[in-house]
């Protein structure tokens, strides 16, 4: 029986012998073996297989031509790897693979081990939960990862991802509700290798933590995620989080009564050189703190929004590739320029928000302008990519980031 394996490295054994992975340097010849397999109660048309390996482009003015020469190397690397059987049958106008010729798919399997759990997941039997793990343990990364340049294998990858992501959740909630933890630790760590950015997989990997008395871990498990959320994708309301954490503080800080020094201890900075860097929800609370205490003692502050744009629409493509590093450009050159009081935070993909303090309205353009030249200096502007600020005063009566520009939108351009 041939073993096909898709999740993850792509490889094709039988007992002791693997296919040379020689033949998959050329991509259409897995993906034909692939989708003949996949397929294999069938016969498939010369269209249909052209059509899903080539898609819309013209492989050459005979693609007839072309698949039976994939055909034909792909029978041979069969043979030289497994022995001379007949792999592949000719049909009229068609190719099918042969059923006399065993295969084991770890995808189909996958599919098994989900179907087989969905009949009685609501019962939570030790059944269940084997499927349930069984399908989890197959799942050693995406499905072929490798070429999802081609859509039905890009529509199959986004489907068995998520059916993993799905099968993790309710897995992790089982053994939660049995207080199985050391088993829930494991399952998310798994599952945030190929999903490391899911709000409630972090949620219960910090409840598993918490629970088995790992404290430390469970805060640097929060702490991650959260800088996940709020700098990498954005995520501002982290509900989720926010709430399991309020239980962790409450395990390791409620039982017990702290003296000053102790509490002062526990809140004390480690570095307090330059700007303070966070994400945008603690922020945001700094920012209202701030505005609150302008009501008492107006002293000047600034917020600075600066923005990346491109000129042209037809250089979207540009864009979207150059702007994580100008992102990171602009980070370093925002803890170079800004000084001990001040407050940064990534606001969305291709914005960072400042909060400048003791800082007269009519210096915030100067300062704004410094860090545009010496960010211009490290990162090479130009049609495809620009950056622009604006700026708002802060005060209660204008306590709300809007559309609205003080500062024309063009300085610093």
């Amino acid at each position: 029986m041939i073993i096909l394996t898709t999740f993850g490295r792509f490889q094709a054994s039988e007992k002791n012998t693997v296919m040379d992975e020689k033949l998959w340097r050329s991509a259409k010849v897995g993906q034909l073996f692939v989708y003949l397999v996949m397929n294999r109660e069938r016969s498939i048309g010369v269209d249909e297989l052209t059509e899903h390996l080539w898609q819309n482009d013209d492989p050459t003015d005979n693609p007839g031509g072309a698949l039976k020469n994939l055909v034909y190397r792909l029978r041979k690397g069969l043979k030289d790897a497994f022995g001379d059987r007949e792999y592949i049958l000719s049909g009229r106008g068609s190719y099918k693979w042969n059923t006399d010729v065993a295969v084991k798919m770890d995808v189909e399997d996958f599919e098994k081990y989900l179907k087989s759990a969905s009949v009685d997941k609501c019962t939570h039997t030790e059944q269940t939960i084997k499927q349930y793990e069984q399908a989890v343990d197959l799942y050693n990364g995406d499905f072929l990862l490798q070429w999802t340049d081609i859509h039905w294998i890009a529509t199959l990858n986004t489907y068995y991802h998520s059916q993993f992501i799905t099968i993790v959740k309710s897995l992790a909630n089982i053994y939660a509700e049995e207080e199985r933890y050391n088993e829930l630790e494991k399952l998310c760590n798994k599952a945030l290798t190929f999903e490391y950015g899911d709000e409630q997989i972090y949620c219960y990997l910090i409840e598993a933590r918490m629970r088995m008395k790992k404290v430390q871990l469970a805060f640097e498990s929060y702490e991650k995620a959260k800088t996940i959320m709020d700098k990498e994708l954005g995520v501002r309301k982290t509900t989720m989080l926010n709430k399991v954490y309020d239980e962790l503080l409450a395990v390791t800080k409620g039982k017990d009564s702290y003296d000053i020094d102790q509490v002062k201890e526990d809140m004390n900075e480690e570095n307090m050189n330059g700007v303070f860097f966070c994400g945008y929800p603690v922020f945001k609370e700094i920012y209202h703190l701030e505005v609150r205490k302008s009501e008492r003692t107006p002293v000047p502050q600034n917020l600075v929004l600066f923005t990346f744009f491109s000129e042209k629409q037809q250089n979207h493509n540009v864009f979207k590739l150059r702007i994580p590093n100008a992102m990171k450009a602009l980070e370093h050159v925002l803890k170079m320029c800004l000084r001990v009081g001040d407050v940064a935070a990534k606001y969305s993909d291709t914005q960072y928000i400042v909060l400048l303090s003791k800082c007269d309205y009519d210096v915030a353009p100067l300062v704004a302008d410094r860090i545009v030249r010496k960010f211009k200096k490290i990162f090479s502007v130009s049609e495809e990519i620009n950056i622009k600020y604006d700026i708002e005063p802060v005060s209660a009566e204008n306590s709300m980031v809007n559309d609205k520009s003080i500062v024309d939108n063009n300085r610093g351009v």
